[in-house]
């Protein structure tokens, strides 16, 4: 059954007062709810409905009360559908806003032209976006531009880029708003030239271009680390009578930062002449990137005397700070300054507490926020495994791990990392070469360089030279100096000279031109052939290390052997 708004004389001379009270806040909406229904004025299908519209967007818990408001309208409309609908995809919650759907189109309403864009916005589920597709193609509705245009962006949601091109070329008479949409999916998906070349492509075609527009080519220059280009862009949107934008000031400083020209994202938020919060924090985070950690908190300390709060944003770029300063008192600042201000800890922001207090020793605090997280995802395991593996902690470090993979959470690579320098760490090799074959036996991880090195760093130790060097040989991937160095130095710890001119030859090989190598050989070599001629191939040993010598002392190295004693 269809349910067709309709308003009646009395509901007509609420409406100026309704669009009044779309300025107030939502604890003077729940105000204005009382009256009404004081007043008995809620009872009609007009206020009941323009309540819900006003609380469903404010915030997630405003969006319950509006479905409490909801469940009391006798005979609700479907824009009061559309806008709980809205609200669920406005908070980013696209699986609530098609159980709802569901439940509506199972109480009998019917979808307009409104609830598809809704839906289609934020769906990231390919299979839900394809029925929801075709049920707007039974509407009516699916050759509408505004339905096309959210379609695009559901299927580069759902990664299915070809989809989203598909039907950009379908579509007749292509509004800016399609082009933007399909240059923000090339964007999205880290096509930058693609992206590109459709704006040279749409300015070709006369369209002019608007704000998004503008804020998608710019999040590509940003993957692309294009700065000259970005320059461009800035004069054209300066130009163009854009330059006012925040959002577009925004996505310059982005760019610029992501550009290393921190100087230029700063002199453009100096200019402007209103800096809201988030504008902020792309200038701080680009700091704290450039390592100019003292400058990302002076920003943060004069926003707080202009009477500005932090947000979630804000914390993790100047707690990124702290760990790399180690600066653990400012780092518990922080953490106070996020209960004061009752600042939302999810995973992201949880993750980044735990990895502070870990990078900076403070173990206790981050096991502490590790287990009063409400929800842990792996990069929360994994910065407490990190953390206490950096700390000595490896034991422990184990056990967490075990208890991660008892609770169901699959680790990433990164975690391997940290599970194999706990492994090395506590000369634990049988546990490290059982964690490394279960990479890809049990999860499907492929090793990278610096598992390999973990790999080295852990047999080497236990003298088990040999299977080290048989690990380098099978490496389905050249493996770099780091792992060359670190078989040659435990050759010199165990006196294996054998393998020992194997890597240092195959370590002069890949890093010839670096004086720090030559002298690492230098010295280890030294250290083996000081007065010893027993070696059958002593003459070729030396002669390597003739040439060795020669090449240091045209690099200007003197070598330093007071600390060497001779023993012939």
């Amino acid at each position: 059954m269809s349910h067709v708004v309709t308003f009646d004389e009395e509901d007509v001379q609420y409406m100026p007062f309704f669009s009044f009270v779309k300025l107030v806040e939502m604890s003077q909406h729940k105000q204005i709810h009382a009256q009404l229904l004081r007043t008995s004025l809620f009872f009609t299908a007009f206020t009941a409905s323009k309540i819900v519209a006003l609380c469903a967007p404010e915030d997630s818990g405003s969006l319950n009360y509006a479905r409490l408001v909801l469940s009391q309208i006798s005979n609700p409309t479907i824009y009061t559908c559309n806008s709980i609908i809205r609200g669920y995809t406005n908070w980013h919650c696209p699986r609530e806003a098609i159980l709802f759907y569901r439940e509506m189109i199972f109480n009998g309403f019917e979808a307009d032209r409104f609830t598809f864009p809704s839906l289609f916005k934020y769906c990231e589920d390919l299979h839900e976006g394809k029925q929801l597709y075709n049920h707007s193609i039974k509407l009516g509705f699916a050759s509408n531009s505004y339905v096309q245009n959210t379609l695009m962006n559901m299927y580069s949601n759902c990664g299915c880029l070809v989809s989203a091109r598909k039907k950009f070329k379908k579509i007749a008479e292509r509004t800016v708003v399609s082009w933007a949409t399909m240059i923000g999916a090339y964007a999205q998906w880290n096509q930058p030239t693609e992206a590109f070349e459709l704006f040279d492509r749409m300015m070709s075609e006369n369209v002019k271009p608007n704000e998004v527009t503008l804020v998608n080519v710019l999040n590509a220059r940003a993957k692309a680390r294009d700065l000259e280009t970005a320059k461009h862009m800035h004069n054209y949107v300066d130009e163009s009578g854009f330059g006012c934008h925040a959002k577009l000031n925004t996505a310059l400083m982005d760019v610029y930062c992501k550009c290393v020209s921190v100087l230029l994202a700063r002199d453009l938020f100096d200019k402007m002449p209103e800096k809201y919060l988030f504008c902020l924090n792309v200038v701080i985070n680009g700091h704290v990137n450039d390592s100019d950690y003292k400058e990302a908190f002076l920003l943060f300390r004069e926003m707080q005397l202009k009477g500005e709060k932090g947000d979630k944003v804000t914390m993790i770029s100047l707690l990124l700070a702290c760990s790399h300063l180690g600066a653990l008192e400012l780092g518990k600042w922080l953490h106070a300054y996020i209960k004061k201000e009752k600042i939302e800890v999810d995973a992201t922001l949880g993750t980044t507490l735990v990895d502070m207090y870990a990078k900076c020793g403070g173990i206790e605090s981050a096991i502490n926020v590790f287990q009063q997280l409400p929800e842990k995802d792996v990069m929360t395991w994994t910065a407490l495994i990190t953390g206490l593996t950096m700390c000595g902690e490896e034991e422990m470090a184990l056990e967490y791990f075990h208890e991660m993979r008892i609770s169901g959470v699959k680790p990433y690579a990164v975690t391997f990392v940290g599970v194999l320098a706990a492994c090395s760490h506590a000369d634990l090799a049988d546990d490290g070469i059982s964690h490394f074959n279960s990479m890809s036996s049990m999860y499907g991880i492929k090793p990278s360089i610096d598992h390999y090195g973990c790999m080295v760093d852990l047999l080497d130790p236990a003298g088990r030279i040999g299977e080290a060097e048989e690990l380098i040989r099978k490496m389905p991937i050249p493996p770099d100096r780091f792992v060359r160095r670190g078989l040659l130095g435990a050759c010199r710890i165990h006196g294996n000279l054998k393998v020992a001119e194997r890597a240092a030859q195959q370590l002069l090989e890949l890093d010839s031109e670096n004086e720090g190598t030559l002298i690492e050989i230098d010295g280890i070599v030294h250290e083996f052939v000081k007065g010893d001629s027993s070696h059958p191939q002593v003459t070729e040993i030396n002669r390597m290390l003739d040439d060795m010598s020669n090449r240091l002392k045209e690099a200007g190295y003197v070598p330093e052997r007071s600390e060497v004693r001779d023993c012939t």
